[in-house]
């Protein structure tokens, strides 16, 4: 049975990381051209420079970018990055070694593979951007996994592609698609890519509690892309010309409310805890 399912798994990673190998050479060019993912990817950083770290891990690491600027910000601290993709991981210590920082490294993998990626090292921060742990092949496997090679009190910052998407939802179902308005809560979702199917899986705030608890705690969440664009409708920041703040504004006045997961991503910080 383990080994039925390790063959399972393997497979599940190697479509995952095809699919990856893909973006890689766009990638990069996608993000510097995209304001809204540079303004979320700001928020995400802000956010984990709260907290106080020495060995930060990044899952999901792509070609680097984050390791790259957090690596160059604290040259004091170490930053180790994993990615199912190869492509992404050949382009990341690519750009770490032209960038010159000497405390970053990635490795291709999946969350199971840490403790041989990295032997020896206790993480006491891990992040995850834009959706890193939509990918895993079982989700409450992967938390045991994390708290393993995490330390004591050990802050895991999770950004996750959430099932109920509101707006998403909305304007499918005005354009008459209807497989494609009910797949997020089918989970059924298949990527961003039209043609290319990835294998994920998109989660509410219930399954992210339920998965996480009791190993860790959930200290503040927050939704983004509520009803501001998401980062792949960036187009439409043009049409709307001067409503994009207000529709920040708004999004950010709606978190204290039941309405703050009905967005394109959430995020959530949490602690490790002893158990």
């Amino acid at each position: 049975m383990n080994n039925a399912r390790e063959s399972t798994s393997l497979d599940y990673y190697r479509r995952v990381a095809s699919h990856f190998d893909e973006d890689a050479q766009m990638f990069e060019k996608r993000y510097e051209e995209n304001p809204v993912l540079k303004k979320i990817r700001g928020e995400f950083r802000k956010h984990t420079e709260k907290f106080d770290f020495t060995n930060a891990l990044e899952i999901g690491s792509g070609p680097g970018i984050d390791l790259v600027y957090f690596a160059g910000k604290y040259p004091d601290r170490h930053f180790y990055g994993i990615d199912v993709s190869p492509e992404m991981v050949r382009i990341s210590n690519q750009n770490i070694e032209e960038k010159g920082v000497s405390n970053a490294v990635a490795k291709t993998g999946s969350v199971e593979d840490i403790p041989d990626l990295f032997p020896g090292v206790r993480f006491d921060l891990v992040f995850v951007y834009f959706g890193g742990l939509n990918t895993v092949f079982d989700l409450e496997a992967t938390v045991k996994s994390l708290y393993e090679v995490t330390s004591r009190n050990a802050i895991f910052m999770l950004t996750s592609v959430n099932r109920y998407y509101f707006m998403d939802f909305v304007f499918k179902t005005l354009k008459f698609k209807w497989t494609e308005a009910m797949a997020r809560f089918r989970d059924r979702w298949k990527g961003y890519s039209p043609g290319r199917n990835l294998p994920s899986h998109v989660y509410s705030a219930k399954r992210i509690k339920k998965a996480f608890q009791p190993q860790f705690q959930i200290l503040y969440k927050r939704g983004y892309s509520l009803f501001y664009p998401p980062w792949f409708g960036a187009r439409h920041l043009n049409k709307i010309k001067g409503l994009g703040p207000l529709l920040w504004k708004i999004d950010s006045a709606l978190q204290h409310t039941p309405l703050w997961n009905i967005g394109e991503y959430s995020l959530y910080i949490m602690k490790r805890q002893e158990v």
